[in-house]
């Protein structure tokens, strides 16, 4: 049994000769018992499942959580069946034209330049990419069908996909440009993404963001109370980080890009307020501008009441950003999805999209008798949107909601 030389902190890996050759395990340090964990045969793929353990012990000594032994053995079964995934599947030929390869020379030249925020390539750029990867269609020609196969997904509303294929057009249309594949795709693939704007706005338009389908308290706090203890969590760990990011999102009704994008910076404890100042802007042309600002205004102010900021007080003070997940990058909102879907469906309430906690928020603060000018300021709608899509709607007064919320 021979150790291995590693960086990590909390365990470390070694190697043990077997008549089936080398094999590797991790061993916690002693003041974790010295426990051991099989990783397998593969040297590179038993470091990385190591360091993602060594790292989740890390995050949970940090919080302040239990270190659960059957939990990291859950995360190394986990990455060894992705490992085995992997190899199982086919090997893709890639050419020079396929999207995938004309939407990673767009991205690599644009993230050299620096002109996307670390959030917007989480949530917007990651996302397109992940999409590109699994559309069965990669050939230019082939544009009937990738609109096709791209707005018929129902994972997203026709307005999320206008907003994909808007990247993906302005991918190819930068390439045409720089001489990477002929000028008339790109010319093509822009009077595609007009005429798609045309035919479907009044569709898209009703599967918008602002469409008010929202929550019941009860279903917000039975919800929080599912991510807070995991009821629900396939892996232990993985669902807990998202608590404190939803329940803001709830208490503040904040647009989902306006909580991941909050730095500490923009906390003021002392002043007891929130400073919702940041904002990535999405031209016709496709390209990112960085600016200061929310959707609506330059930026605005959000009160922290007591319940706000015992929720902030949790959260370990760290520079830059306020919300992040289990590796300390920020909180990626198309991960949430997943743990969003997979916990509605274990609480048997009706699917809607986070974005909804917003809607929530505003209706049941405009139906109960708060200014509706001083709540437009504070959510950054105008009165008139809060009037024509809040104030008709007939719900239930503000009250205590039964779930009991320890804190």
């Amino acid at each position: 049994m021979v150790a291995s030389k590693c960086d990590y902190k909390h365990l470390s890996v070694i190697t043990m000769k077997t008549r089936y050759g080398e094999m590797y395990q991790l061993r916690l340090s002693s003041r974790l018992g010295r426990k051991t964990i099989g990783l397998g045969s593969n040297k590179l793929a038993a470091l990385n499942i190591a360091l993602l353990v060594d790292e989740e012990i890390e995050r949970l000594i940090i919080t302040g959580n239990e270190i659960d032994l059957d939990a990291l053995k859950d995360i190394v079964k986990s990455e060894q069946d992705k490992t085995k995934a992997k190899k199982l599947s086919p090997i893709k030929l890639v050419e020079k034209d396929d999207l995938v390869m004309l939407w990673t020379k767009y991205v690599d030249f644009h993230q050299a330049l620096g002109v996307w925020t670390e959030t917007y390539l989480l949530s917007h750029i990651t996302t397109v990419g992940r999409i590109l990867a699994k559309c069965p269609y990669q050939k230019l020609e082939q544009k009937t069908e990738i609109v096709n196969w791209l707005f018929e997904s129902e994972a997203r509303t026709k307005r999320t996909s206008k907003e994909r294929f808007k990247l993906i057009v302005a991918a190819i249309d930068w390439n045409s440009k720089q001489g990477n594949i002929p000028r008339k795709w790109g010319i093509e693939y822009r009077d595609l993404l007009e005429s798609i704007s045309i035919k479907t706005e009044k569709k898209i338009k009703l599967a918008d963001e602002e469409t008010v389908e929202i929550f019941s308290v009860k279903e917000v706090y039975l919800i929080l109370d599912a991510l807070k203890n995991e009821t629900y969590s396939r892996f232990q760990g993985k669902h807990e980080q998202y608590y404190k990011y939803v329940y803001f999102c709830w208490l503040t009704g904040c647009r989902p890009s306006e909580a991941i994008a909050l730095k500490w910076e923009n906390v003021d404890l002392r002043k007891n307020r929130i400073k919702f100042c940041e904002a990535e802007v999405l031209t016709s042309g496709g390209k990112i501008v960085k600016k200061q600002g929310t959707k609506t205004v330059p930026y605005r102010y959000f009160p922290i009441n007591q319940e706000l900021r015992e929720l902030l007080e949790s959260i370990p003070y760290r520079t830059g950003y306020v919300f992040r997940n289990a590796l300390g990058k920020p909180i990626s909102q198309q991960a949430l999805y997943g743990v969003w879907k997979y916990v509605l469906n274990g609480l048997g309430i009706r699917f809607r999209i986070p974005y909804q906690l917003r809607h929530t928020m505003i209706s049941y603060h405009a139906n109960n008798d708060y200014p509706i000018h001083k709540l437009a300021e504070l959510v950054g709608n105008s009165e008139q949107i809060i009037k024509e899509h809040y104030l008709k709607l007939d719900i239930e007064r503000i009250t205590l909601p039964d779930v009991i919320r320890s804190k």
